[in-house]
């Protein structure tokens, strides 16, 4: 008969030990309460709450600190400019939120205040918006779904900040998403009449 091979006694790993460490039971709710200090929660101080129209002001001024009010806003508009080799209109890279903006007005010699108003592109798609002050533009209209500015010659040069043309072009057109029925035409209307207002002042 043969003999069976004895078979080695296993290693403990904690000789001190007599068997695996046993953890007591427990869960956040219970426990929390005996590990944290009773204490009362500080009230918040009463902070301002500033609305949609004051954080828009904010962002406007830091280009335009002149602008007093928003009169209009389009949550999207893009800006074209009209080819006069092609005869067609093109993208010009500035797309976002079209704000429609009253300025301080201009006081003349004689202290007439002349009114003014601003329509200010602020591009999400890069650093360079669109501002065209509605003095400095000759023409004014809409086009099927595009308000059209015909800019005066200075227009694009003017180192403010009023009234950039986008690279030099004279005509330029802002197409308005109708995000509502009357958006379109709303800003539209509101350009229209701030422009005549302007160019009779």
């Amino acid at each position: 008969m043969s003999r069976a091979t004895p078979r080695k006694s296993r290693h403990r790993h904690n000789p001190s030990n007599g068997g695996p460490r046993q953890i007591a039971a427990s869960d956040y709710e219970s426990d929390a309460v005996n590990y944290m200090e009773a204490r009362q929660v500080p009230r918040l101080a009463h902070l301002p709450t500033r609305t949609n129209t004051d954080l828009n002001l904010s962002v406007l001024r830091r280009y335009l600190p002149g602008i007093r009010s928003i009169l209009s806003i389009a949550a999207n508009a893009v800006v074209y400019t009209f080819s006069e080799a092609g005869q067609s209109w093109e993208k010009h890279g500035v797309v976002g939120t079209m704000f429609v903006c009253e300025q301080e007005p201009i006081v003349t010699a004689s202290g007439q205040a002349l009114p003014r108003v601003c329509v200010f592109v602020l591009n999400r798609h890069g650093l360079d918006n669109l501002v065209v002050d509605l003095v400095r533009v000759s023409d004014c209209e809409q086009a099927d779904e595009l308000i059209i500015f015909r800019l005066e010659d200075d227009d694009t040069s003017d180192s403010n900040g009023i009234c950039e043309g986008p690279g030099g072009k004279d005509v330029i057109g802002i197409w308005i998403h109708a995000d509502e029925d009357d958006t379109r035409e709303t800003n539209s209307t509101i350009i229209r009449g701030a422009w005549q207002q302007a160019r009779l002042a």
